[in-house]
């Protein structure tokens, strides 16, 4: 097994001002085939410092993949990094030459001396082409070992490395794709999930797993270990066994997207009526190709007067209970169906802070109203303090009691 050392460069991962998700999608990546990510270094812009993790890399890894350091601005030194470690000389790639000479006269701009870093590459590399951004990658071969150079942007470098590096690698070392499964859970702790995944029945010595968590989801990796046998479909049914209804589906990579294809296969519409959110859930559905198959529309009714005026909330109701009550989450729910004619219709109303509870009502209280054709239902919770985490799980909350009403709808 190629053992792997991943080093990001750039001083804006130092200072904290960009979020380093390169190794993260790396590892992923790797993990998946028949590599082992060693170690993790994350380096400033400073050529020593490269010069350091480089050093660190060679002495515990086959194969070492850099990201960044090779744009045009004085502080992209990965080039010049390795070329003082191991003297090589340069060249210009051509081909990349002439894509960054097409691309900027279209634009009416001039090649300048700087630009021309990007296209530098080691003589006798091998070069990846950069199909989305301008940079040239590159792998140059020392000792045994190998060095894999891409842009930082993880746009170009994801591309770069699906399309270009990971080919590569897997001829160059004669690997082939290893079995791997993933699974989705949403809305349970990291903590549960891993306490879940110990009652599947199945070998866990043919297997590697791991567990990566977000906002609201948990995603499992199970990789199959080189000379075991085990059937996916095994794993997939334990798996439906022990979560439920928390699992989606295979072809879901998110929640959204379960939703929407649930509605498609029942021939319902959904539109939504959103206070505290602002509009987040509107946003996750439309972020889904085809969304407009199942989405009627939505209102972002965030003052009451707008509740009242647009979605014939009662003033009453309001003034009894108050905007974030269940009474009121109910009736938006109800405005919103009868006007946009969906089969369903979702509200949310909270308070999201850092500032507006009250007594009985503290920050991230939220109601939630629901309208089907089986009636209208709602739901109060208390979800947390923080205001991103209110709005994000909020519409997470609403997003999974909508797709649970179409699971179990025939």
């Amino acid at each position: 097994m190629k053992r792997v050392a991943i080093i990001s460069t750039g001083n804006e991962l130092i200072y904290g001002s960009v979020h380093e998700s390169n190794c993260f999608y790396l590892s992923g990546m790797l993990f998946q085939r028949d590599f082992k990510v060693v170690l993790h270094i994350t380096v400033g812009d400073e050529i020593e410092e490269l010069r350091y993790a480089l050093g660190e890399a060679q002495k515990k890894a086959d194969i070492a993949i850099i990201t960044g350091g090779l744009g045009p601005t004085d502080d992209d030194y990965t080039l010049e990094a390795l070329k003082s470690i191991f003297n090589f000389n340069t060249t210009i790639y051509e081909a990349g030459k002439q894509r960054m000479e097409f691309f900027f006269n279209s634009v009416g701009r001039t090649v300048m001396k700087n630009d021309l870093k990007q296209i530098t590459v080691p003589e006798g590399a091998h070069i990846f082409d950069n199909d989305v951004g301008l940079a040239a990658g590159f792998c140059y071969s020392v000792d045994k070992k190998i060095i894999i150079a891409m842009p930082g942007v993880p746009t170009e470098m994801k591309n770069m490395f699906e399309n270009r590096v990971l080919p590569f690698l897997l001829k160059k070392y004669s690997i082939g794709e290893k079995l791997s499964i993933v699974i989705r859970t949403v809305l349970m702790r990291e903590a549960d999930v891993n306490e879940k995944i110990k009652e599947l029945n199945i070998d866990f010595n043919k297997i590697d797993w791991g567990i990566t968590t977000d906002w609201g989801m948990n995603t499992v990796t199970f990789v199959l270990k080189s000379g075991y046998n085990l059937s996916k479909d095994e794993i997939l049914q334990e798996s439906r066994r022990v979560f439920g209804d928390r699992l989606l589906s295979q072809k879901s990579t998110n929640l959204e997207m379960e939703l929407i294809d649930l509605l498609r296969e029942r021939g319902m519409t959904i539109s939504t009526a959103e206070s505290c959110t602002g509009g987040l859930i509107s946003k996750r559905i439309t972020d889904i190709p085809g969304a407009s198959d199942v989405f009627m529309g939505g209102m972002i009714t965030y003052s009451n007067s707008s509740k009242i005026k647009q979605l014939d909330v009662s003033a009453e109701s309001i003034n009894q209970f108050g905007a974030v009550s269940e009474e009121v989450a109910k009736e938006m729910a109800k405005g919103i169906r009868d006007n946009f004619n969906s089969s369903i219709g979702l509200s949310v109303t909270g308070v999201a802070g850092p500032g507006g509870g009250s007594e009985g009502k503290q920050v991230g209280t939220v109601c939630f109203g629901f309208a089907t054709p089986e009636g209208i239902e709602s739901l109060k919770l208390d979800i947390g303090s923080d205001r991103d985490r209110v709005r994000f799980f909020s519409s997470q909350y609403a997003l999974d009691h909508v797709r649970i009403y179409l699971k179990k709808r025939l």
